[in-house]
């Protein structure tokens, strides 16, 4: 029996699934991928750890970067992928390269209603476009163009489009992060090192008190993990951070929505809005998303709906993993 391969590369983790031609699971490993100097070494370690000799008969790999038909490059990592390298060196007949947010846009069609959490009911149109959004390492973002009955996923870095403030305090956050970095998008921002730019910022224009302990548990450990801590437990900083971070997201959400007319709905997925799903349900992310002008009544009329599932990157790449062998 051939085995099917799913990877899903981020800036901070790196996914593995084994699945059989039926799409049951049969191993699944997660690497830290800064631990590793290349795609290859990492796919080697998870090989390693397989039990049996069955071989693999097709694979996709997910990448949070562009694609360009059989080369990719992770955005955030220094690594850079071959798929018909991959695919000697590793005795894989058929591998596939894809957008990672391409994997996640085809996921959504694996989705159980239990795995939805909607914040916005609105008036879904099924012949309209979908988009795709969420934010962890970066900004990922994707469109879904229905076709014939089915989805038709289309990659975007859309994420490194130019930021745009709402007031006069992200106004201020944009010269801050100018003077930083140059050029700012919502990649900069709507992800976990944005987070901890935003709560830096505050501190400094606000000259705001900071919690001791919660600097502290920023410098040993995952920084934006411990805003979000602290700001669930009600430290003002902290909340003002996120407060202003779901403001940023929930815009360039709207953004998106409104650039492709997405009535057949907004998925957000990704490891923040997961870790912080009390605030994104309070109503201020709707509030940002239908901030539109002339458009709002429209943005009312978009579906919403947050993705509970954390691998539905994964299960997308092994729906394409599956096309790849008969394509």
């Amino acid at each position: 029996m051939s085995t099917i391969l799913a990877v899903d590369i981020g800036g901070t983790k790196t996914l593995f699934g084994l699945f059989e031609n039926n799409g049951k699971l049969r191993h699944k490993m997660r690497f830290e991928s800064q631990t590793y100097e290349t795609f290859e070494a990492v796919l080697s370690a998870f090989l390693e750890t397989l039990t049996d000799e069955t071989p693999i008969s097709s694979a996709c790999i997910a990448i949070a970067g562009p694609v360009n038909g059989q080369y990719g490059k992770v955005t955030k990592l220094p690594w850079q992928i071959d798929a018909e390298l991959i695919s000697h060196l590793f005795s894989i007949e058929h591998v596939r390269l894809c957008n990672d947010f391409e994997a996640v846009g085809y996921g959504i069609s694996t989705l159980r209603t239990d795995e939805l959490l909607t914040l916005q009911e609105g008036k879904p149109l099924t012949t309209s476009p979908r988009v795709v959004l969420g934010a962890g390492t970066g900004l990922g973002q994707a469109l879904l163009i229905p076709s014939d009955d089915d989805w038709q996923v289309i990659a975007t870095e859309g994420g490194h489009v130019d930021f745009a403030p709402q007031n006069a305090t992200q106004l201020l956050l944009l010269e801050h992060l100018i003077q930083r970095h140059g050029h700012v998008s919502y990649d900069r921002i709507v992800c976990g090192s944005g987070l901890v730019s935003i709560y830096n910022f505050l501190r400094d224009y606000k000259q705001l008190e900071e919690n001791t302990e919660l600097r502290l548990m920023m410098v040993k450990g995952d920084a934006a993990a411990a805003i979000s801590q602290f700001a669930q437990q009600g430290d003002s900083l902290s909340k003002q951070a996120l407060d202003m971070f779901i403001s940023i997201y929930a815009a360039q959400a709207g953004n998106l929505a409104l650039t492709c007319l997405a009535r057949g709905g907004v998925y957000l997925a990704g490891g923040i809005i997961l870790k912080n799903l009390s605030q994104f349900q309070q109503g201020e992310f709707i509030h940002h998303f239908q901030n539109k002008g002339r458009m709002s009544e429209l943005m009312a009329d978009m579906p919403i709906h947050i993705v509970l599932n954390e691998e539905l990157g994964l299960n997308g790449a092994r729906l394409l993993a599956e096309k790849a062998m008969y394509n």
